[in-house]
C-alpha cells in the first residue's frame, strides 16, 4: 500500500520556484540538449539565470535544491556552448554517470558539477578521479563544486599519484558568469597552474582587505558570499595586487585572517592593502604560493599562514622545501589558528560548517589582540607582517 501523496503536488511546487526552474520539461533522468536546435544564449541571459539560482533560500526543501542542480547543469551547458567548447551533458556509460564533457584545445575533458549544502569531502573527488582514470590515457577531469571542498580534500588528491583533475568552485563560476570572464579563460589559467606547479585548485579570486584612517574597513569590488554572510572582492588576481599577499589553508582561516587584518589595519591607521587566497589544503600551499608568485608582477611580500599540527618545525621545513621564491614569511599557529582564538578544536569540529565560520569570526572580533601579541610569537609575526614592520 502506497503512502498518500503530498497534497503539495509537483506542479504546484515547481510554480513556487524561480522562473529558471520552469524551463522546458526535461526528463529527470536526462538533461541532454540538441545542439542543432538549441538557441545560443547570451552572457546576459546566462547571468540572469545564474542569479535566480543563487537566490534560492538556504532553507528550501530538497525538491527545490534538486531542481536547482538540474537547472545549473543546463546553465553550465549554455555557458560552455557560448565559449565554443562543444559541450555534451548527461550521458551514462556502462556502470557510471558522467555529468558531461567538453572539447578544448584538441583535448576532451570529463565534467562533473555539484551544488550541495556543505563542502565536498575527498571521497567524492576520489569517485570522480576513478571515472577519469578509467578513460583514455591522458584524460583530464573538471570538477565543479558550488559548495567548495573540505579542507583536506585537495591535499588528498595532491598527495596521491597522477594529477588529472582541475577544481572549480563558486567563486570561479561567478568570475566566469557575473563578471563575464567566461569559462574558457578561467580553465586556461587553471590548466597552466596545474601543469607548471601542480596546483589543481588555483583560486581565480582573492579577498582584498584595507582600512582607512577613520577605522572604516573598505572591501572593493563587492560580492556577497552566502556561505559566510561576508562581502568579498569579485576581481580576478591581477598584476597590480596589494602590499601583502596571504596564502592560507581553508575558509575558516580566511575568515579569521580577514577579520584580524581589518582590526589591525584600522587600529593602526594603516593604508596598506592585503589580498588573501585560500589553498584549500596544507600540502598544496607551496604549489599555490608558487603559482601566485609566478602570476603577479609585484614586489609584494607573501605571508603563509598555516597550522602547525603539533609539528611546527616540520611545517616550516615543508614550506622551505616547497617554495621556489625567497620573499616570504610564515606564521604557524600551533596546533591550529583556532588556538589564537581560544576555541576548543574538538567542540568546533562537531559543529556544522556555517556554525564554525560564525564562531571563528565572532571570536576574532572579540580577541584581545595586544594580549595575544605579547604572549604568542607566531601571532606577533602575523601582526608585524600585516603592518609591514
Amino acid at each position: 500500500m502506497h503512502a498518500p501523496r503530498n497534497p503539495l503536488s509537483a506542479s504546484r511546487r515547481v510554480n513556487s520556484l524561480p522562473k529558471i526552474y520552469e524551463q522546458k520539461k526535461w526528463p529527470r533522468h536526462s538533461i541532454r540538449y540538441n545542439v542543432q536546435h538549441d538557441q545560443m544564449s547570451s552572457m546576459d541571459e546566462i547571468r540572469g539565470e545564474y542569479k535566480e539560482l543563487t537566490d534560492l533560500p538556504a532553507n528550501a526543501d530538497g525538491y527545490a535544491k534538486r531542481q536547482r542542480g538540474h537547472a545549473f547543469e543546463r546553465l553550465l551547458y549554455k555557458l560552455l556552448l557560448l565559449d565554443e567548447l562543444e559541450p555534451r551533458t548527461g550521458y551514462r556509460p556502462t556502470g557510471e554517470q558522467i555529468d558531461g564533457s567538453l572539447y578544448f584545445d584538441g583535448r576532451m575533458y570529463l565534467l562533473e558539477a555539484k551544488w550541495h549544502a556543505d563542502p565536498l569531502p575527498a571521497s567524492t573527488l576520489y569517485q570522480f578521479k576513478g571515472k577519469v582514470d578509467g578513460k583514455l590515457v591522458g584524460s583530464i577531469g573538471i570538477f565543479i563544486s558550488m559548495s567548495g571542498y573540505a579542507k583536506d580534500a585537495v591535499d588528498a588528491l595532491v598527495l596521491g599519484k597522477g594529477l588529472n583533475i582541475i577544481l572549480f568552485d563558486q567563486r570561479d563560476m561567478e568570475a566566469a558568469i557575473i563578471r563575464g570572464v567566461g569559462f574558457k579563460s578561467i580553465l586556461k589559467l587553471k590548466l597552466r597552474k596545474a601543469a607548471e606547479e601542480g596546483a589543481i585548485y588555483f583560486p581565480t579570486e582573492s579577498e582584498l582587505v584595507t582600512a582607512d584612517r577613520t577605522s572604516t574597513v573598505a572591501i572593493d569590488h563587492l560580492r556577497y558570499d552566502r556561505a559566510t554572510d561576508r562581502v568579498f572582492e569579485a576581481q580576478t588576481l591581477e598584476p597590480a595586487t596589494a602590499d601583502l599577499l596571504i596564502v592560507c589553508e581553508g575558509d575558516i582561516d580566511r575568515v579569521v585572517i580577514a577579520t584580524l587584518a581589518e582590526r589591525i589595519l584600522a587600529s593602526n591607521g594603516s593604508g596598506r592593502s592585503i589580498k588573501i587566497l585560500t589553498a584549500m589544503g596544507k600540502a598544496i600551499i607551496p604549489r599555490v604560493a608558487n603559482a601566485l608568485w609566478n602570476t603577479v608582477s609585484s614586489t609584494s611580500k607573501v605571508l603563509i599562514v598555516v597550522d602547525g599540527d603539533d609539528d611546527p618545525t616540520g611545517t616550516d621545513m615543508m614550506l622551505a622545501n616547497g617554495l621556489e621564491f625567497t620573499d616570504w614569511i610564515a606564521a604557524i599557529p600551533n596546533p591550529s589558528i583556532e588556538t589564537w582564538l581560544g576555541i576548543d578544536l574538538e567542540d568546533v569540529r562537531r559543529k556544522g560548517v556555517r556554525h564554525r565560520l560564525d564562531q571563528a569570526e565572532l571570536a576574532a572580533k572579540m580577541l584581545d589582540i595586544d594580549e595575544l601579541r605579547a604572549r604568542d610569537v607566531e601571532f606577533a609575526h602575523f601582526y608585524g607582517a600585516i603592518l609591514g614592520t
